[in-house]
């Protein structure tokens, strides 16, 4: 067993600036290995259903060179998930033409192991019809109890989040790095520490402190951080001099996006963290031990969307008084037109009309305990969904119509009650997905379904 393994943490999501005086301090530190995450569901289904380029990608192939070219300086490995965000594979072979470009442009030749994300519509469908129970995570009436092969066929795409286990077979290929499309975060970093024998819950603990790279800091900045993982406990500090990991930081973001604080469901187990403890190591450092892991059957988160319609939205903002004491019933009176206009046009066309009132309840909605406006001002977003394009635009339309001229108590004028600030005032937003996979497989093994590629850079050398 080896004892100690040292990581050096960011992303490659974009927005990582990668400061060359911190970034060069975690390089003289010695890292065993560059690890960084770039693939999340945070954004919404659209990035996994889209094949548009990721707005931002200058961030991404900046992150991606600093990463990969350091790494191969310092003749140790990278361990990356790439895809922008949603982790399909077409957005995997865009980062790789980036990648591409970089080993060009820098003279460079990798050799680095691929491991697309994206599962195959026949493999899930073929452990469906042989018995696999795929059950949703979430229990809610927007997805299906159970998966069912009509489900797989009405998704757009489907994408797993591998765990730790393709990874390290891929660190026996002899290559620079290893590639991912979507994989657990903290899967990335436990990689190589599992792959050299050290404790399981100490490297998801460790995973998960530094899987967000600047979060766990003190301030929290948008740089790398350092982990230093030993038999016995993990030490985690910034490269930055100006910033630091103290223990509230650290306890903070263990706690970081799961429901129960103290455990986290991660494929093959749970990580306790009941029972850890945070010392504060030095300055800088924090020293954290006493992590547990349970075991549990091997499960595979596995995330599909589907194409739900069309959105076209109106944005406006709202300064009368008058209209701001009476939003509620202006909307409704709004609704109640829009449907009045489209009956006879769109007999047959089932469409959403949705209005977002900021300034009121835009973010809550009907959960928003405050009831009383209070704002002076509304931004409001007309939203108009539908399953055809043409029919998005026709809802959105008519009720942006209907708000600009539409009579209200105490009006004053019959127009330029509302302010639009762009125009063409009606924007499509093009096709609207929605996840309706957010479910379990069950396997034996976890590299299963993953096929991995090794490839060298640049292509035709």
């Amino acid at each position: 067993m080896t004892e100690e393994v040292r990581i050096l943490a960011a992303t490659c999501t974009g927005h990582y600036l990668f400061p060359e005086e911190s970034w060069g301090r975690g390089l003289s530190w010695n890292p065993d290995a560059i690890v960084a995450q770039g693939t999340t569901s945070d954004c919404g289904p659209s990035y996994l259903g889209l094949d548009a380029p990721y707005r931002g990608y200058a961030g991404i192939v900046h992150g991606l060179r600093t990463i990969i070219l350091s790494a191969k300086r310092k003749e140790i490995p990278f361990i990356l998930s790439t895809g922008t965000p949603g982790g399909g594979n077409r957005q995997l072979e865009r980062s790789l033409g980036w990648v591409d470009e970089i080993a060009k442009e820098a003279n460079v030749r990798l050799r680095i192991a691929v491991i697309p994300g994206e599962l195959d519509k026949e493999y899930l469908k073929q452990k469906i019809r042989t018995g696999s129970k795929i059950r949703r995570l979430i229990d809610t009436s927007g997805l299906p109890e159970y998966l069912s092969e009509e489900d797989v066929d009405k998704s757009e795409r489907i994408a797993a989040q591998m765990g730790p286990e393709p990874i390290m077979e891929a660190l026996d290929l002899d290559v620079d790095g290893v590639i991912t499309g979507r994989a657990l975060d903290v899967g990335l970093h436990m990689a190589l520490p599992l792959k050299r024998g050290l404790d399981k819950a100490l490297a998801a603990h460790m995973a998960k402190t530094i899987e967000c790279g600047g979060l766990v800091l003190e301030p929290m900045i948008f740089d790398s951080v350092f982990a230093v993982l030993r038999k016995d406990h993990f030490l985690v500090r910034p490269t930055s001099p100006s910033a630091k990991c103290t223990t509230v930081s650290v306890v903070s973001h263990s706690f970081y996006e799961r429901a129960d604080p103290n455990r986290e469901e991660n494929p093959g187990g749970v990580l306790d963290i009941s029972d850890a403890k945070y010392e504060q190591y030095d300055e800088q450092t924090v020293k954290v031990s006493g992590s547990r892991w349970i075991p549990r059957p091997y499960t595979l988160k596995v995330e599909g969307v589907r194409l739900a319609g069309y959105r076209t939205i109106a944005i406006c903002g709202i300064r009368d008084e008058r209209m701001i004491s009476c939003i509620d019933s202006f909307l409704e009176d709004t609704r109640r037109y829009t449907e009045e206009k489209l009956r006879p046009l769109k007999p047959n066309e089932d469409y959403t009309l949705i209005f977002r009132a900021y300034g009121k309840n835009g973010v809550l909605g009907e959960a928003e305990p405050i009831k009383q406006t209070k704002s002076h001002e509304l931004g409001l977003i007309i939203e108009g969904v539908a399953t055809e394009e043409a029919v998005a635009d026709d809802v959105c339309e008519a009720a942006e119509y209907f708000v600009l001229h539409m009579p209200y108590p105490g009006r004053l004028s019959t127009a330029a009650n509302v302010a639009c600030p762009y125009s063409p005032m009606e924007y499509g937003m093009g096709p609207v997905y929605v996840y309706h996979i957010w479910h379990l497989l069950e396997l034996d093994d976890p590299c299963e379904p993953f096929k991995i590629e090794v490839r060298e850079f640049p292509k035709g050398k």
